[in-house]
C-alpha cells in the first residue's frame, strides 16, 4: 500500500500538494515521486552520510542526521568530484549513433555527494522484497550512481527494490596522508562510503518494502572490484549476501612490490600520493599538512590531483582496518562455501582502447609482458586472428578480466559455493555498432541489465528479448540465489571440469569457456 501525504494543505507552502509517495525514515519524512507511467516509487538523492567537507574530507563517513522533518527526494543529488571523461564518453557514443552530443546532459558535481537512490514497487514494511544495490564503475576515479543506464525503475517492476550508491572518487576517496590518525579510517574512504550506504540500507530499507536480510550487491568494472573486496571485509559482513560482478577489474595480482621482491605497503603507497598532492599544492618545497589540505577548494584538489596522477588506477588498499589482505590472497586462502555469485565479462572489453594500427610486434611484446615465460603459448592462442586489434584485446581481456573471473568462479564451486559465469557478446544492429568504440564494449551489458536502452542507440526486438531474459536472470538470482527459472534458457553452474558459461549474443545459450588456452596459462601461473 502506498503511503500518501494526507495533510496536504498544511504542508503545501513547503512541498506542494501532489500525491507523492512518502516514507518516514531516520526521523524524517522523505517525499519521493512515481516514475513516469509506472507504479514504481522513486526516492532520489537521499543523504546517508554527512557531507564530507572541511574536517570530514579524508575522514570516515559520519551517519547523516536530519535537520528538517520533511525532505523532498525527487531529484538526483550532484555526482562526486570528477573530471568529465565518462560524460564525454557517453557523448562520443551518442555521436557515433548519429546524434547531437547534447543529447547527454551536463553533469553537476560537488564534494557534498554522499547520497543514494531507491526505486521500489511496494512501500510496505512487510513486503520483504529482495534488494539489489548497485555500485557504479569508473576506475574509482569517475562515474556516478545515476548514469543514464543505472536508473532502477525497470528492474523494480520485477518485484525487487533497487538502490544505487554514490561514493567519493579519486583523490577524495582513495588517498591517505601521514597526519591522518589511526582512530579514523586511514584510507579507502570511497569504500567506507559504500559500507556506510549499505549500513543505511540495512537499517532503513524495510520502510521501502525491502528485506535487509536479502541484499544482492551488483556492480560493473571498479564497482565489481569494490564489491569483491568488501566480500572479505569484516566491517561489511552481513550488509549484503551475494553478488553480481560484471567485468570485474582489479583482483590484486600481481601485488605491487618495492623492487626487492617484497610486497609494497598499500598505506605507504596511499600516503606517498597524499604527500605528492600536498607538495603540488604547496607554494614552497614543504608539503601542506592535512589541516591545510582540508581547506583547499575541492576544484583545486581535483585539478591538481588529475595533473599529478593522470593515469593512476585506484584499487582497494590493504589498510589493516577495512581491507586486511589483497583480494587475490583472500580468494586463494579463504573458504568460499558461503559465496553465491554471477560473474562475467564482455567480448570486446579493451578493443576500444587498442591502437588503430596494432602490429604483430606489439602483440608479441604484450604477450611477453602479460604472460611472461608462457608468451609463446599465449601467442599461439591468438595466432589465427586476422584482426590484430582483436588479438591484442583478447590477450588483455583474458588476463585482466575473463580468466580471473572464471578462476574465482571455479574456486567458489570447488568449496561448494555457487557461481554462474556469463560471456556478453551481443553487438547491436547497424553500421554504427561496428565502430571500434562499440562492438561488445566494456559496459555494453548495462543497458540490458537495467532495461534502460538509450533512445539514441539502435535497439531491436532482439535486444529487447535479450534484455527480458537477462533481467530475469539477475532478479531471479536476487530472489532465490539462483538465476534459473521456468521459461528461460537453463544456465549451468561453473566448475573446473566442464567450464560452461552462458553466452549473451544473438542467441542465449550455454557454451564452453571462450579462452581455454589463455585461462589455463593464467591458472597455471597463479597456482604456483
Amino acid at each position: 500500500m502506498k503511503k500518501i501525504i494526507i495533510m496536504c494543505l498544511l504542508i503545501m507552502p513547503i512541498i506542494g500538494c501532489e500525491q507523492d509517495p512518502s516514507v518516514f525514515v531516520n526521523n524524517q519524512t522523505l517525499i519521493g515521486k512515481f516514475h513516469a507511467d509506472t507504479n514504481i516509487s522513486a526516492f532520489l538523492g537521499i543523504p546517508f552520510a554527512e557531507p564530507p567537507l572541511d574536517d570530514l574530507r579524508w575522514h570516515k563517513p559520519i551517519p547523516f542526521e536530519p535537520r528538517n522533518s520533511i525532505r523532498k527526494t525527487q531529484q538526483f543529488a550532484p555526482a562526486c568530484m570528477q573530471k568529465m571523461g565518462i560524460l564525454e564518453w557517453y557523448r562520443d557514443l551518442a555521436e557515433i549513433f548519429v546524434n547531437n552530443r547534447n543529447v547527454v546532459p551536463d553533469l553537476s558535481i560537488n564534494e557534498d555527494c554522499l547520497y543514494l537512490n531507491i526505486w521500489t514497487p511496494a512501500l510496505n514494511n512487510t513486503a520483504n522484497l529482495p534488494v539489489m544495490v548497485y555500485i557504479h564503475g569508473g576506475s574509482n576515479d569517475s562515474g556516478w550512481a545515476f548514469e543514464p543506464n543505472y536508473h532502477g525503475h525497470a528492474l523494480a517492476q520485477k518485484d525487487v527494490v533497487v538502490v544505487s550508491i554514490a561514493y567519493r572518487l579519486g583523490g577524495f576517496g582513495f588517498l591517505s596522508h601521514p597526519d591522518i590518525e589511526n582512530s579514523d579510517a586511514l584510507a579507502n574512504f570511497g569504500l567506507w562510503d559504500q559500507v556506510a550506504g549499505l549500513q543505511w540500507i540495512k537499517k532503513n530499507i524495510n520502510q521501502f518494502g525491502g528485506n535487509p536480510n536479502m541484499v544482492t550487491a551488483f556492480g560493473e568494472s571498479a564497482g565489481a572490484q569494490d564489491i569483491l573486496a568488501l566480500m572479505f571485509a569484516a566491517p561489511a559482513k552481513g550488509l549484503f549476501h551475494q553478488a553480481i560482478l560484471q567485468s570485474n577489474a582489479g583482483f590484486g595480482l600481481p601485488e605491487e612490490t618495492d623492487g626487492t621482491g617484497h610486497v609494497k605497503s598499500s598505506i605507504d603507497n596511499e600516503q606517498a600520493r597524499g604527500i605528492a598532492l600536498a607538495k603540488a599544492l604547496s607554494e614552497n618545497d614543504a608539503p601542506l599538512p592535512l589541516d591545510a589540505l582540508r581547506k583547499v577548494p575541492a576544484t583545486k584538489i581535483l585539478d591538481t590531483y588529475q595533473k599529478t596522477f593522470p593515469n593512476y588506477y585506484h584499487s582497494p588498499a590493504v589498510d589493516g582496518q577495512l581491507i586486511n589482505t589483497s583480494t587475490w590472497v583472500d580468494i586463494q586462502k579463504t573458504n568460499l562455501a558461503s559465496m553465491k555469485v554471477i560473474i562475467g565479462s564482455n567480448a570486446d572489453e579493451y578493443y576500444a582502447n587498442t591502437p588503430e594500427d596494432v602490429s604483430k610486434e606489439m602483440i608479441q611484446d604484450t604477450a611477453k609482458i602479460l604472460y611472461k615465460s608462457d608468451s609463446a603459448s599465449a601467442l599461439e592462442a591468438v595466432i589465427d586472428e586476422s584482426d590484430t586489434r582483436n588479438a591484442l584485446d583478447r590477450l588483455y581481456s583474458a588476463e585482466g578480466m575473463l580468466c580471473p573471473s572464471q578462476t574465482l568462479a571455479e574456486r567458489i564451486t570447488e568449496d561448494q559455493g555457487k557461481s554462474w559465469v556469463y560471456y556478453f557478446n551481443r553487438v547491436r544492429d547497424g553500421k554504427a555498432a561496428m565502430h571500434p568504440m562499440i562492438r561488445a564494449y566494456h559496459g555494453a551489458e548495462l543497458p540490458y541489465v537495467f532495461n534502460t536502452h538509450d533512445s539514441w542507440m539502435n535497439t531491436s526486438a532482439l535486444d529487447i528479448e535479450i534484455t527480458n531474459i537477462l533481467t530475469d536472470y539477475w532478479t531471479n538470482f536476487a530472489k532465490t540465489g539462483d538465476p534459473n527459472a521456468q521459461g528461460i534458457p537453463n544456465w549451468s553452474m561453473f566448475d573446473k571440469n566442464e567450464k560452461l558459461v552462458q553466452s549473451f549474443g544473438n542467441t542465449i545459450q550455454t557454451i564452453p569457456s571462450t579462452e581455454p588456452i589463455l585461462c589455463k596459462l593464467f591458472s597455471n601461473r597463479v597456482s604456483q
